[in-house]
């Protein structure tokens, strides 16, 4: 077996056992978007624990997941976050703080006008600082 596979793996499977709790937390709906009756993953949110925690993970849509591949995010795709950057839930927010900065830098200016107007609580700001 390759050498780090077997921590990988187990790191994976540590994360599917948060399936239920996260389908429960979610109401199966995208934490980012908000859609449900679409397939649903748990991503965590870095920087990593040491193990899978609920605290470092979001449950997002396969669109979601597949829309933060590219480099230059699709500006308008992403205009829902000017909802879930106000989640109560911290994974969900940063990860919201983080896409908005990535938009805001490619120039879109509804990305800069949320991040101008936004308060964060100081264990989110520390969250954003430490990756």
């Amino acid at each position: 077996m390759a050498k780090g596979l077997t921590p990988k793996r187990a790191r994976l499977d540590a994360l599917a056992q948060l399936g239920k709790d996260l389908t429960r937390r979610s109401r199966a709906h995208c934490e980012l978007c908000g859609h449900g009756q679409t397939r649903l993953g748990a991503l965590e949110v870095a920087p990593l624990p040491g193990e899978p925690d609920m605290a470092h993970t979001i449950f997002i849509c396969e669109p979601c997941q597949e829309a933060m591949g590219p480099k230059d995010l699709d500006r308008q795709y992403w205009r829902f976050l000017e909802t879930a950057i106000w989640s109560d839930l911290p994974p969900v927010q940063v990860t919201a703080v983080r896409l908005s900065r990535q938009l805001s830098a490619q120039g879109e200016d509804w990305a800069t006008s949320l991040l101008e107007g936004l308060y964060l609580e100081p264990g989110i700001i520390e969250w954003l600082n430490e990756s």
